[in-house]
Parts: structure tokens; sequence; C-alpha cells
């Protein structure tokens, strides 16, 4: 896979200077270089003609420096200034991690999903991104297919019901079906807690909720991630199913059918399969980076400064 050249969106030919902030997992751990699929901010940043990769900071210097051999770049002792800083770091040191590379004035912070663990720290990230933009890597908003599943779902009629599987946590791995959910149903206007369990974060459990739009309800099922990660959606609108599997490699749609053998029956039938490709999400996060920075186009995942009050409460 060669690498993409901004110049060709029409940009102009500056460099952005990228920092890593934690030297974790999607950060450089869970690929290389040589990766078919683009699974870590490193290697989208390597893979980006437009992006150069300064280096990691950790408060593990280890870790940093690991990281740093990994790609070839540096280890810092500090943040240090960058056009974009990436933030890696666990949950609940976010706010502190925002903080300290707020101060060195990048153009914009990369945010790691989920934004805060607490309602107060989400609160004062807000406050931060009044002065530098953030970009939330909810992966799938990053993915094409799910845009276009986005727009063709109007002409499905009004969302009737639907249910859902996920676990290793609410805020942790919960807010990316919820993210989704916005994405595709709209705004949630209630949500009741069904019951919990402790499969990964003591201060994290994974519950069963039911979540409530203006027309239908959603029933979001907590799957102990100690058996297995699942993370799939299955979504009922008035004139189609939506079924969204393997954790959103897999898209298949169903539209109403009159039974030809029994009057008055309706029943569904498979239209359409989508493949999402959700190796590329990351890199199409940063050409969506770059294109606001050079030319002013919309963050597609921008922090919401509007505080979701229930999603920390329930």
């Amino acid at each position: 896979m060669g690498r993409i050249n901004g110049a060709e969106y029409g940009m102009n030919e500056h460099s952005l200077s990228v920092l890593i902030i934690g030297a974790g997992q999607i950060a450089s751990g869970h690929d290389t270089q040589e990766s078919i699929s683009i699974l870590t901010h490193s290697h989208a940043v390597s893979m980006h003609s437009k992006f150069n990769l300064l280096g990691f900071y950790d408060t593990n210097k280890h870790n940093a420096t690991q990281a740093a051999a990994k790609w070839g770049v540096k280890a810092y002792d500090q943040p240090v200034h960058a056009d974009v800083a990436v933030v890696c770091t666990p949950d609940d040191v976010h706010l502190d991690s925002v903080r300290q590379v707020a101060s060195t004035s990048p153009k914009l912070i990369i945010l790691e999903k989920p934004v805060a663990r607490t309602l107060e720290d989400y609160c004062k990230i807000c406050e931060i991104s009044k002065k530098v933009p953030i970009q939330v890597n909810f992966s799938r908003r990053f993915v094409p297919e799910f845009t276009f599943l986005s727009v063709i779902l109007k002409n499905y009629g009004v969302f009737l019901t639907g249910s859902g599987l996920y676990g290793k946590g609410f805020i942790h791995n919960g807010s990316h079906l919820i993210d989704l959910l916005e994405l595709l149903v709209g705004k949630i206007d209630f949500v009741k807690k069904i019951s919990e369990t402790h499969d990964f974060y003591e201060d994290d459990p994974t519950k069963t909720v039911c979540i409530r739009f203006s027309q239908g309800e959603f029933f979001m099922v907590g799957v102990d991630c100690r058996n297995y990660t699942v993370f799939e959606l299955d979504l009922c609108f008035e004139k189609a199913r939506i079924r969204i599997l393997n954790a959103g490699k897999t898209i298949e749609i169903f539209e109403p059918t009159p039974s030809e053998e029994y009057k008055g029956y309706v029943y569904l039938t498979q239209r359409r399969t989508l493949h999402p490709d959700l190796g590329k999400a990351m890199l199409n996060m940063y050409q969506n980076v770059y294109e606001h920075i050079a030319c002013g186009a919309p963050l597609l995942s921008p922090l919401r400064t509007k505080v979701p009050t229930w999603f920390f409460t329930i």
C-alpha cells in the first residue's frame, strides 16, 4: 500500500508534525509498517505523506523508547509542540493529557475514545476544546459505508426497535455503540439501566440498558468480554432491517417483500451486503484532519460540547 498524498485532494504541500502521547497498543502496538490493515496512529501517520511523526511521549519512558525504536522516531521526556497532538493515554487520565498537550499550542488534538471517564472531566475537556479543536476517534465515523448507511436510512421510514451486543465497559467500549446509534438513528431521549457486570474495569461496568428515541427503543445488551469480544447491532425501521455484524465488517440490508405463498404476509429479503474496510478507518481519520487544517473541511467526529449527562450517571 502506497502513502496517501494530500496533494491529490487539491491541498498545499505543508507537512503537519504529529506527537503521540501514550505508547500503548492503539498508538503503536497493534500493527507494523508492513501490516496490510492500518490499526495504529503510528501506522496511519507513516502512510500519509502530509504528516510527519515526531515521536512519542509516555510517563513510562521504556514504553516511549520501545515505540520510538519501532517506528524510527524520537522518545520525548515531556510533550513538545506539534501541529497535531494525539492523546492515546488511559481513559482516566485523558483530562491531564489534553491539558498537557493544549499548553503546547497544537492546531488540533486527536483524542481516543471515550472522551473521559467522568462527567466532570468531560466538561473540563469541553472547555479546552473552545481554544483547540478536538477530533474524537470513533472509528466507524471514518468508514464510507457507515456514512452511506446513515444517508440511505432516511429512505426507510421511522425507527421501530433494535438491539445490540457489546462488552468491556459501558464507557470504554459502549461509547462506540452509542456513537454509532446516534449516527444512524438520531438523538437519544432517555436511557434506563437494566443490569450490569464488571467484566474488565472495576470502575466501568458493562451495562445492559434500554435506550429510548423519539420513536422506538433499543436494547443495548452487555456480554462478558472474558468469554469473547462481540459488537453487533440489529435495527428495524418501517421499510428495512439493518444488521451490523463482525464489529462492523459486515452490513446486511433487508427490505420487506410480499409473500408469494401466504397472501397478506410480508417477509424480509436480503437486498444488499456491504463489507466496510475498518482497516482504513484510521487513515481516513487523518485525511479528514488534514483537510480540516489545510482547507477548513468539517471534522467528521468533533468533540460534542453538549455533555451527555446520562452517559455518566445511569
